[in-house]
């Protein structure tokens, strides 16, 4: 009730957590009435949809060429933050772009770039050919030390 008296009142407006303790503090206080403000006004539904967007325009989407045959273009995603299973918490997903066919190889938590070369050289160049295309979607720190590797 208090919430849609200071924050949610169209004549209030919907302030950031600075102005809301100031509206909130002229006629209530409690303990803890700041972290109760700093959780509420970010979750609030209707700030979220009417905040201005304050980064750059999103740039034009640029397909992928469609791959012309079997593991020449593959794509490596992980999935992270699983249970523990062997000592290994993270699966490394292989997928030949082309066939869809993919291969799943666990990994540690504390793999590194060189790890993850290492088994892509063991578990997937190995049994195939040497893809002329790799679509990774990760930072630019892992990918710089992946290619290093």
């Amino acid at each position: 009730m208090i919430a849609k008296g200071c924050l949610n009142s169209k004549v209030a407006g919907h302030f950031e957590p600075g102005n809301t303790m100031e509206l909130v503090t002229r006629n209530f206080h409690w303990e803890k009435l700041s972290e109760w403000i700093n959780d509420y006004v970010p979750s609030c539904d209707e700030c979220q949809h009417n905040k201005s967007p304050r980064h750059a325009k999103y740039g034009i989407l640029q397909p992928l060429e469609v791959p012309f045959g079997e593991w020449t273009t593959i794509s490596v995603d992980f999935i992270t933050q699983l249970p523990e299973s062997q000592g290994q918490t993270q699966i490394r997903v292989v997928l030949d772009r082309f066939t869809k066919m993919a291969n799943f190889i666990g990994l540690a938590t504390n793999t590194t770039a060189k790890d993850v070369v290492d088994t892509l050289l063991k578990e997937v160049w190995k049994l195939r050919e040497l893809p002329s295309e790799i679509v990774l979607d990760m930072d630019a720190k892992f990918s710089g030390e992946f290619w290093e590797s």
